[in-house]
């Protein structure tokens, strides 16, 4: 299993975001939903969320054991981008 890519990376609530993960299982892509945990522009935790029927709940919970490090580290450019949308949100809506 290989991760692709994150798609519609947005905040669900709080210091919480979603990301649609696209990965590569055998020879189909298949989706998954992260669930990150943020504090600041960092990730504590990734869980999972809904997924494809075609892998297992079992196999999608060991792909983010071993990867964990590397998805926290690679997101953080996402998380700084919605932490900003969501400050310049805040401005506006003050103004």
């Amino acid at each position: 299993m290989r991760l692709l890519r994150i798609e519609n990376f947005r905040y669900i609530d709080g210091n919480k975001a979603g990301g649609d993960a696209c990965l590569e299982y055998g020879d189909k892509e298949v989706r998954a939903e992260f669930i990150f945990y943020l504090q600041g522009n960092d990730c504590l935790n990734i869980r999972l969320g809904r997924h494809d029927t075609r892998v297992s709940t079992q196999e999608l919970e060991d792909f983010l054991a071993k990867q964990r490090q590397h998805l926290r580290q690679g997101i953080k450019p996402e998380v700084e981008r919605i932490r900003q949308e969501r400050r310049d949100k805040l401005e506006i809506s003050r103004s």
